[in-house]
């Protein structure tokens, strides 16, 4: 480019002005969305649940949805897919965890052993299926779920595919109302009620 003068030079730095300003405030805006991305969100380990789906292609995507796109079910309607494909079938069950020392995030305080775990789970499960039974007051009473402990076991609602396959299966064999027989995971040992 040929220029005379300062007149030319002045274009010349005034064009690359406005590219640089231009390239420093898209700069900006990105750093700024990350930083709103981020904001007040605790950074923990990750979830296994996420980390799974995360590594299976088959598994439900999160939303697209503005108001919360850290819940891959918050999509207009709950249950519809946001890529466009047919809803998955989704379940709503509460659990009851029994734990043993060694199984998959069981605390120091854990110390059964596993068959002890699966006594307890076995006694447990009698009376969650016994007439008149009252499945929260049993979870509340036994499940080592933390996040289920004083909720009646309650997991919300989940579409197949996103637990564990031996939880997954159990539960979407079950009718709603229906109790699952004991079911083994990595976790431990669980009674399923499976209620929708």
């Amino acid at each position: 480019m040929r220029t005379t003068g300062n007149n030319g030079i002045s274009a010349l730095v005034s064009r690359l002005g406005w590219q640089i300003c231009g390239a420093v405030c898209c700069l900006s805006l990105t750093l700024s969305g990350c930083q709103l991305f981020t904001a007040g969100e605790t950074v923990s380990e990750p979830d296994p649940v996420q980390a799974r789906a995360a590594s299976n292609p088959a598994a439900p995507k999160p939303s697209n949805n503005p108001h919360n796109p850290h819940n891959p079910h918050a999509a207009a309607n709950p249950h519809a897919d946001p890529h466009g494909g047919a809803a998955p079938e989704v379940a709503k069950a509460a659990h009851i965890l029994i734990r043993y020392a060694g199984s998959t995030r069981a605390p120091a305080t854990v110390t059964r052993s596993k068959d002890d775990a699966r006594k307890l789970a076995n006694e447990v499960v009698q009376k969650a299926k016994a007439a008149g039974a009252d499945f929260t007051t049993l979870a509340d009473q036994y499940t080592e779920d933390p996040s289920g402990k004083g909720r009646g076991g309650s997991l919300g609602s989940f579409p197949k595919g996103r637990m564990v396959p031996e939880f997954d299966k159990a539960t979407f064999e079950l009718s709603p109302g229906q109790v699952s027989d004991v079911v083994e995971t990595g976790f431990g040992f669980h009674i399923i009620r499976r209620e929708q």
